[in-house]
């Protein structure tokens, strides 16, 4: 039976990781200015739909995590609610001690400062005429007050800076219920007072304010988010998905670049400024952790790293000039080395990453010159066993198909970096790394196969090994964010042996929507192995996928029936246990419960397959057996 290639990794207990710049939202900033990302999609105590939220973790590396111990004041975890990303709900109970919110201790990286830029994802479920703050430091009613950002009278947004002596609102722009918004705050004391404060909506400024302070000075005060402050219970009435803090004004590149990040990842619309087209539907929906380098008169951003793009980052060396921007995103959470769709890429053995990036290049005159790098560790892949530097090509097309062009070769690895310098980026399109001899490692199993599977209410896991040697035992792991990992079970190996094995076993408690299962594999040593990650959704309503007849015969016609699905394209594509393709098309589901035929180009033989459709948002798999 053919070996299925799967990236299977080294486990290490440590790994000494150089420090790299610009880790901040999109690649804006770092730990030193960036002093608080709160994002719903990572760091939350629970990922389960409905649940309530004890704490919720900053991402800045600052460590300013924010939590509530009261529990009629935890706000709610909710699992898919813009573009498929969570957000965490605030009630609209406003009895004293009952009204949800999350708070954090003093800390002095959220004032003594001259310079603000705040960003925020929200979502008012109705107004009560009350100040409804999104975030806040101040200990009570203009005291210790450092800023409050909120919905308040007649539906404006308004910002207090330093107190309330020069609290502003958005006035004429009322906002609706029911809408996304992407609302930013921004305060520069080294400009005229007259200047310094601003509100701005996504890209569009919508008022600039008077501000007396020049400095905003250590307020001994708590950062509160979703209400005034911690004594106060007026209701929030909504839902937060992205806080964003830096303590100083960041120039118009670096916010037109976080809000290009904020407006791909939730399919908020940018009435200007809008620099990257790689997050619609006809270019792939590549949405992920949308990250870029630009320019404009105030100033440049000029690289992000590997850490916060999904596994590459760019320098730009020369070339940018004001208003040039590359904006980068991808759309698939897994990752892994594939020998499938590899036509142009040469080589003995060719492959290349599953992840695809879509670059959008806005470029007003010079060519601009870049490093790129490529880093297996924050790509997914862990410690990967790297070949030499010739074999490592960096991939474009211009399309979602055909063959790829090999841009470059690399220049140098390190540690698990694979760089390629001084490289001219000029057109738009699609970009990954690829070899051109995929190494051949060294491990103590060979695997065949691992699938997981939802069924009536758990999710079926089964895998197989050609031969096993050494093999202490497997550990069956889940992830919602392919970050954070918690164990389903734990099966014995065989030891040793030269005959195929096959595997089962059951997770019956999954996670509600999409999450992510992977093979940990320890031999008797302690060395381990993981497979790649392979995606399931679980919902618990009536949307999804069904077969009939399965299981079927080599001579019927496959029926797929889409449930909750309609008025959608979904991609379904059938693969067997091996990985080879059998049939891919995008299906426009225009009813519920719509019946559609499977019509392959050849007939499936005797054996198991796996059906995946994809959505703008979701993934659903199913287990097909053709006897």
């Amino acid at each position: 039976m053919k070996q299925i290639k799967f990236l299977l990794f080294l486990c290490v207990s440590t790994i000494a990781l150089p420090v790299k710049a610009q880790t901040g939202p999109a690649g804006v900033g770092s730990t030193t200015n960036n002093a608080l990302w709160l994002k719903a999609d990572v760091g939350t105590s629970t990922t389960t739909d409905g649940a309530a939220i004890s704490s919720w973790n900053d991402q800045s590396g600052n460590g300013i995590n924010v939590s509530q111990g009261t529990t009629v004041q935890k706000p709610t975890y909710k699992a898919t609610l813009m573009n498929g990303f969570p957000a965490i709900e605030f009630d609209n109970n406003s009895t004293a001690g009952q009204n949800d919110y999350l708070t954090a201790a003093n800390n002095s990286k959220l004032d003594s400062t001259a310079g603000y830029s705040i960003f925020t994802v929200s979502r008012l479920k109705g107004f009560t005429g009350d100040a409804q703050s999104i975030i806040a430091k101040r200990s009570a009613i203009d005291i210790d007050e450092a800023f409050m950002f909120f919905y308040y009278s007649s539906n404006y947004m308004y910002l207090d800076i330093d107190g309330l002596g020069n609290r502003f609102s958005t006035t004429p722009r009322a906002y609706s219920a029911n809408t996304n918004y992407i609302l930013n705050a921004l305060y520069d004391g080294t400009l005229s007072a007259a200047n310094r404060s601003k509100i701005y909506e996504g890209e569009t400024l919508r008022k600039t304010s008077t501000e007396t302070s020049s400095f905003v000075n250590h307020k001994p005060s708590p950062l509160v988010i979703g209400a005034t402050h911690t004594t106060n219970n007026r209701a929030f009435n909504g839902y937060i998905s992205e806080l964003i803090i830096y303590r100083t004004i960041l120039n118009d590149a670096q916010r037109i670049i976080v809000n290009n990040y904020l407006s791909s990842k939730y399919t908020i619309a940018l009435s200007a400024n809008d620099k990257y087209a790689g997050d619609i539907v006809a270019n792939g929906s590549h949405y992920r952790e949308v990250a870029g380098v630009g320019k404009e008169s105030s100033g440049p951003n000029t690289q992000f790293a590997t850490s916060i793009n999904g596994g590459v980052g760019i320098t730009v060396n020369s070339g940018l000039d004001n208003g040039d921007y590359i904006l980068s995103g991808y759309s698939s959470i897994t990752n892994s080395q594939i020998t499938t769709d590899i036509g142009g890429v040469t080589g003995t053995d060719p492959a290349r990453w599953e992840r695809i990036w879509y670059w959008d290049i806005t470029n007003t005159s010079t060519v601009l010159n870049t490093n790129i790098v490529f880093d297996m560790i924050d790509g997914g892949l862990g410690t990967v066993p790297l070949g030499t530097v010739p074999d490592y090509v960096l991939l474009y097309r211009a399309g979602q198909s055909g063959n790829w062009t090999e841009l470059a070769t690399a220049n140098s690895i390190s540690g698990q970096d694979v760089s390629f310098n001084s490289v001219n980026i000029t057109d738009d399109g699609y970009y990954t790394i690829g070899t051109h001899n995929y190494p051949v490692s060294l491990l103590p199993i060979e695997l065949l196969n691992f699938d997981a599977v939802m069924n009536s209410g758990k999710v079926d896991l089964t895998w197989s090994t050609a031969s096993e040697t050494n093999n202490d035992y497997f550990t069956i792991e889940k992830t919602k964010d392919g970050v954070h990992f918690v164990k389903v079970a734990a099966i014995q190996g065989a030891g040793n042996s030269s005959s195929m094995r096959e595997y089962a076993d059951a997770d019956y408690t999954p996670y509600s929507g999409i999450s992510y299962y992977r093979l940990k594999q320890t031999d008797f040593n302690g060395q381990c192995a993981y497979s790649a990650l392979v995606a399931v959704n679980y919902s618990f309503g009536d949307e999804g996928i069904s077969m009939y007849p399965n299981p079927s015969s080599t001579e019927n016609q496959i029926n797929i029936n889409f449930s909750g699905l309609e008025n959608q394209k979904i991609l379904v594509v059938i693969r067997d246990i091996e990985g080879r393709e059998f049939y891919s098309k995008v299906i426009v589901v225009s009813n519920n419960n719509q019946l559609t035929a499977i019509d392959s180009e050849q007939k499936l033989a005797s054996g198991t397959y796996i059906i995946i459709a994809t959505s703008t948002n979701k993934i659903y798999n199913q287990k097909l057996i053709v006897k």
